[in-house]
């Protein structure tokens, strides 16, 4: 405890909902980084696929930690009164990391939104994801702009010891955060509800569908906690425990971060899941489990033949591309044209064509 007035008080209400945030928040990041390291394991390794939504969402990641980090200040955990500096020390690290967590949302919703636009959705659902895209860049630079320029000088956003200054009212705080948390539910929503509505239409054994898509629609758990966060701060205006209700927003905030990043890598999980279920002879599929639902033919609504190219296979779920030839391998058995020689291959292939009179096929 730092010397001066003790004039702030933490009560108890207050020093309980700041071991509430700890005690939640430390698991559930602990339980997005699975996936997500999981995620990157399987863009780098064995061959480096990494590509800008992958780096998106590396960065979201590491700005939510940084979020999490600058509101550690805020939390007392046992009942006491604080003095001015130290009150203000928090006050400054958690208005801080305001623009931190509106970049955090926006890298974390686009990086799902470039994935998505590799599935074969509709027009309608191509030209939302990118309007979606565009609206989110726009709300972080105007959030941004908002929170730096509200108040005159900057120090009076956090000093609350500053008497001569220029603020937005704290009606106008209150509007700006609803405007930002409606955004935040609708683009939630958006994002859970493309892939899963168009991967419940592929041809594709129910019960892996049913896997898929709940595992693509946990972004709707991070909806929810927007939702709660925009509860209380109907009350913020007139709150009588200011400290409190800071702390229950610190914990919806970071909530609301660690569910989107794992809504965005979980669908990473699918392959390890359907083996472990398989070891209790839970079996998702009886066919080949390891072709991706990112690279569906986009020739038409008719043909939705899956291709068995491994290049994104963690978008919606997979493992590595050595295990697509090793079920090739096991399908196709010794005899197979796999296991020919190259002249051997070259006749069957050229019989193949003959055969098939011309057909084209979507085989990649």
């Amino acid at each position: 405890m730092e010397e001066g007035p003790l004039v702030v008080p933490i009560s108890d209400r207050a020093a309980f909902l700041a071991r509430v945030h700890v005690g939640v928040t430390i698991p559930l990041l602990a339980l997005c980084l699975l996936p997500f390291v999981w995620r990157l394991y399987i863009r780098i390794w064995p061959v480096w696929r990494f590509g800008w939504d992958d780096a998106l969402m590396a960065l979201g990641v590491a700005l939510a930690m940084t979020n999490w980090a600058l509101m550690f200040p805020e939390i007392y955990m046992t009942p006491q009164f604080i003095s001015i500096p130290a009150a203000i020390h928090a006050i400054k690290f958690a208005y801080l990391a305001i623009p931190v967590w509106a970049l955090s949302m926006t890298c974390i919703k686009v990086s799902v939104a470039i994935t998505l636009l590799r599935l074969p959705l509709d027009r309608c659902w191509i030209i939302s994801l990118r309007i979606i895209v565009v609206v989110l860049v726009a709300w972080f630079i105007g959030d941004t702009i908002y929170v730096f320029v509200k108040c005159r000088p900057l120090a009076a956003s956090w000093d609350f010891t500053i008497v001569e200054k220029q603020c937005a009212d704290i009606h106008t705080d209150v509007l700006v955060s609803n405007i930002a948390t409606g955004l935040n539910i609708l683009t939630d929503v958006l994002l859970s509800l493309a892939p899963m509505i168009t991967l419940w239409n592929v041809r594709r054994p129910l019960r892996e569908r049913v896997l898929v898509c709940a595992l693509t629609g946990m972004g709707l758990f991070a909806s929810l906690a927007s939702v709660l966060k925009a509860v209380i701060l109907i009350a913020w205006g007139n709150a009588e425990d200011p400290w409190a209700v800071a702390m229950s927003l610190a914990s919806y905030t970071v909530a609301e971060q660690y569910l989107a990043i794992l809504a965005a890598c979980s669908p990473s999980l699918k392959g390890p899941i359907q083996r472990l279920l398989g070891r209790f002879g839970i079996l998702l599929t009886r066919y080949e489990s390891n072709i991706s639902f990112v690279h569906l033919s986009r020739r038409g609504k008719g043909n939705r033949l899956p291709c068995r190219r491994r290049d994104e296979e963690e978008a919606i779920g997979g493992d590595h591309p050595g295990s697509v030839k090793q079920t090739n391998e096991k399908r196709d058995g010794p005899g197979s044209s796999s296991s020919k020689s190259p002249s051997e291959a070259s006749s069957s292939s050229t019989l193949g064509k003959g055969s098939e009179g011309g057909a084209a096929t979507h085989v990649t």
